[in-house]
């Protein structure tokens, strides 16, 4: 059976406790009571001196005095007037005031004022307050009765308050005036918002109601304009579309420049098409395969896929390589590749190509008299072989037994290309294409010697 424990301990200590407060609390309200007495007996001293002063037949009159000379001097000066009406005064930064500029700007061309100045104002706060609500200041430039040549003036604010102090950060600038003459540009065009257009989607040359523009400027300006351009926005466009373009001027370094151009907008007519191609998809390998192997089929989720752009592009592509690391294939495998853009196609009905990639063991052969061909001779040159047995080459291939019988030698394009080529001898790079992307090809010659004459 549990025994109860003693309460003794816990009886004294509260005890103790209640001790302890209430001893704090006498000191407390003695120390108040101390304070008190002291701020009382410092009042009761200040009001006797000050009867002392103000009732004694020896002081009173100079209190009187000085008391009326304070009376005299407030009502003299209008001081309680003063204090009372005087308004709160503020200042204030205007970081940007647009500079307006007053001169017959049909006839002449002016540079050298600054496009906005910065101001600081000073007055009453509550006119300082309604000018930031009405916004109805300006700083002007007034060129008016001034000749061409170069002069000094002034800039001046206007519109502000009277009872406001505004100081302009720039209050005189040197200005050039020039008479402007017209002249005629060619007009060229821009399609502006591109990136806002479906990318399948291909735009025409556009037929512009204007092929030349009128410009006004100064002849030092119209010696600098370097290409008279309309922008035209295509954003979201999808069909034919006729409207209103904007005509600019840019300079030789391509910045935009501020000149008159007569008209300012042209109509313009574009037609928008979908040309497209479907080709098939076919596998690239980078690298060499381990082991000897090599591949020897390729299923394809996609076997075709569409391609987007220019007639003329789509014309030169017949299949889209997928490229993947061959040195990662060890056996057969499942691969997940992205389909990547060839040149001048903007859009692929699909980005992405699942592969099921299967191996088997590389064999070689060589395919001889293999004729060398030539592309791209653009300026009509003739050209004779220096080394008269460069006409044919070998080609060696690598593959599975099963690709390799399916290649012969007129399946196979060796080529040089003559684009860069100039008048005398020149050693010339060759290059291979061979019908199946599952088979490695490789020249025995990478160059030749050629003589090129006109």
């Amino acid at each position: 059976m549990a025994t109860k424990r003693p309460q003794t301990h816990d009886g004294q200590d509260k005890l103790e406790l209640a001790k302890q407060i209430a001893n704090s609390s006498k000191k407390v309200a003695n120390t108040y009571t101390t304070i008190e007495q002291i701020l009382l007996r410092i009042l009761k001293f200040i009001s006797l001196w000050f009867d002392k002063l103000l009732y004694n037949n020896k002081t009173s009159k100079l209190v009187t005095l000085i008391l009326a000379v304070v009376l005299y001097t407030a009502i003299s000066f209008n001081l309680g007037e003063s204090v009372l009406n005087n308004p709160i005064q503020s200042g204030w930064k205007i970081k940007s005031i647009p500079v307006t500029v007053i001169a017959n700007t049909e006839i002449y061309e002016v540079s050298g004022i600054p496009s906005e100045v910065s101001a600081y104002v000073i007055g009453d706060l509550s006119d300082i307050s309604l000018m930031n609500t009405q916004k109805a200041y300006s700083v002007v430039a007034d060129l008016s009765g001034l000749l061409e040549g170069t002069h000094e003036i002034t800039l001046s604010p206007k519109d502000f308050s009277t009872r406001l102090d505004v100081a302009l950060s720039q209050t005189t600038a040197v200005v050039t005036i020039k008479k402007k003459i017209s002249e005629r540009f060619s007009l060229g065009y821009d399609f502006v918002n591109k990136d806002q257009m479906n990318q399948e989607y291909v735009l025409g040359v556009p037929t512009m109601s204007d092929q030349e523009v009128i410009i006004r400027a100064s002849q030092d300006t119209l010696d600098q304009i370097g290409m008279v351009k309309v922008l035209i926005d295509v954003s979201k466009v999808t069909s034919d579309f006729t409207k209103q373009g904007t005509v600019v001027a840019y300079d030789q370094n391509g910045a935009l420049m501020n000149v008159d151009i007569l008209p300012s907008k042209v109509t313009v007519t574009v037609g928008v098409s979908s040309p497209n191609k479907t080709v098939p998809v076919s596998v690239s390998p980078i690298g060499e395969i381990p082991y000897g192997m090599a591949i020897e089929s390729v299923t394809y989720d996609h076997q075709t896929i569409t391609i987007y752009g220019q007639d003329s592009i789509l014309g030169a592509i017949n299949t889209v390589l997928v490229p993947i690391d061959a040195t990662t294939l060890t056996t057969d495998t499942n691969l997940v590749a992205d389909i990547p853009l060839p040149s001048g196609v903007t859009k692929t009905s699909v980005n992405v190509v699942n592969m099921q990639i299967t191996l088997s063991a590389g064999v070689t052969k060589s395919l001889s008299n293999v004729i060398i061909e030539y592309s791209n001779n653009v300026k009509g040159y003739r050209f004779t072989l220096v080394d008269l047995g460069d006409v044919y080459t070998t080609v060696n291939l690598f593959g599975t037994q099963t690709n390799i019988d399916l290649v012969n030698s007129e399946d196979l394009y060796v080529y040089f290309d003559m684009k860069n080529v100039v008048l005398g001898e020149n050693e010339v790079a060759l290059y291979v294409e061979g019908p199946n992307p599952l088979v490695k090809y490789t020249l025995v010659k990478s160059t030749i010697k050629i003589k090129v004459t006109n």
